[in-house]
């Protein structure tokens, strides 16, 4: 007598409910990353975002990080490239042609796990290297592990083990087409990598310290300098900038002015501060850059010892790497003693206050702001604006 071979158990129902949610969860992600891409090229070229609330809450402070750059990607585009992917495996599960019943609930959850532990690093980044938050990667970082969470639910009737191994047992049953998706797309990426600009790389080549350089302009009681004014009878001869030495869009916007200036040395360019600090600042009602008016009291008392320029560079470089305001005064060759002094003042506060007023009575509301006979251009200085140099004259 010979015994029926007992029915195989039914495979587990497809799980659409969980599937629909992960692919509006990539959805989301998908359009956080492209905004942030955005944020990230706009951050480099001086404008600044939405998201730069304060000191500690600021997408520009981080995106002007040297680790928003991957491999040659900024970090929100691998975002963007991770829940692309992500969307098509969950759209790809929801037809009919779906490699197995509970295609992809496997890669789902690899693309989770690997989405929270990348966003845990970054949030490490953030706390302990960068000293700033982005809302939006937050955002991002929210989204992945709701996206993993789903993934969970969605394979608890087989088990994630299960559903992983079902997956890669799918892929290997296609080698060729697996492979050569492989291939494909490490090739796509490589290209990828070789073509975008590398907009990051330029922008952080400009600012580097230069010898220093006599100061202009009637040095006061404490050596607080006060800039000689120029006149500008000419608005295309030069500008007026303000500018704060925590702001990350004028650090690019200082890298472009050095540039400018290099390329243009008969350009006048008068350097007014208007630091973002509730410190010296009455126009700023929340906190934003708590140093900022202590270093601009650091560039006004460098002034005073002829070192100006040196320090102006050093004090925008001392966004990637802090250092206390006496020790780059010490690396610069400052009399300390005398700086120290200097920055306490009252004469230094008054010359700050000077500034400050000069931006109030022109309606400064951002930095960097140039004006330039009487009209303002926030976040960037075009060059065109400015009428060819003069020849130089005749023997």
């Amino acid at each position: 007598m010979t015994r029926k071979a007992s029915a195989a158990p039914p495979a587990a129902p497809t799980p659409r409910l969980a599937l629909l949610v992960a692919l509006l969860l990539a959805l989301a992600g998908l359009v956080v990353s492209i905004v942030l891409v955005r944020l990230h090229a706009q951050a480099h070229a001086g404008i600044a975002s939405f998201c730069a609330i304060s000191e500690t809450v600021n997408c520009d402070k981080v995106a002007l990080s040297p680790f928003s750059v991957v491999f040659r990607l900024p970090v929100a585009l691998w975002g963007a490239l991770g829940y692309g992917l992500a969307l098509l495996l969950s759209a790809w599960g929801l037809t009919t042609r779906r490699l197995h019943p509970r295609w992809p609930v496997g890669l789902l959850l690899v693309f989770g796990a690997a989405a929270v532990a990348a966003s845990v690093a970054l949030a490490l980044i953030s706390e302990l290297l960068i000293g700033a938050w982005c809302i939006l990667c937050m955002l991002s970082w929210t989204i992945s592990l709701a996206m993993l969470a789903t993934a969970i639910a969605a394979a608890r009737a087989t088990g994630g083990v299960a559903a992983v191994r079902a997956d890669l047992a799918a892929l290997r049953a296609m080698p060729r087409r697996s492979t050569a998706v492989v291939v494909l797309g490490g090739a796509g990426l490589l290209a990828l990598a070789a073509v975008y600009p590398g907009y990051w790389e330029k922008a952080q080549v400009a600012v580097r310290p230069v010898p220093a350089g006599g100061a202009t302009g009637a040095t006061g009681p404490s050596g607080a300098t006060r800039p000689a004014p120029l006149g500008l009878a000419d608005p295309a001869e030069g500008a007026i900038v303000y500018s704060d030495y925590e702001c990350p869009a004028c650090l690019i916007a200082h890298g472009k002015l050095r540039a400018l200036q290099a390329a243009r040395p008969d350009l006048k360019v008068v350097k007014r501060h208007f630091p973002l600090d509730q410190a010296c600042n009455p126009l700023i009602k929340r906190p934003m850059h708590l140093r900022a008016c202590l270093y601009a009291k650091a560039a006004i008392c460098a002034e005073a010892q002829g070192h100006f320029q040196a320090m102006d560079d050093a004090l925008f470089e001392n966004q990637r790497s802090p250092r206390p305001v006496d020790a780059i005064a010490l690396g610069l060759g400052l009399d300390v003693g005398r700086f120290v002094a200097c920055i306490a003042a009252p004469e230094t506060a008054r010359r700050l206050q000077d500034d400050i007023a000069a931006g109030a009575r022109e309606d400064i509301k951002a930095t960097p702001t140039y004006v330039v006979g009487g009209v303002q251009y926030a976040g960037d200085l075009p060059a065109e604006i400015f009428r060819p140099a003069r020849p130089a004259p005749t023997k």
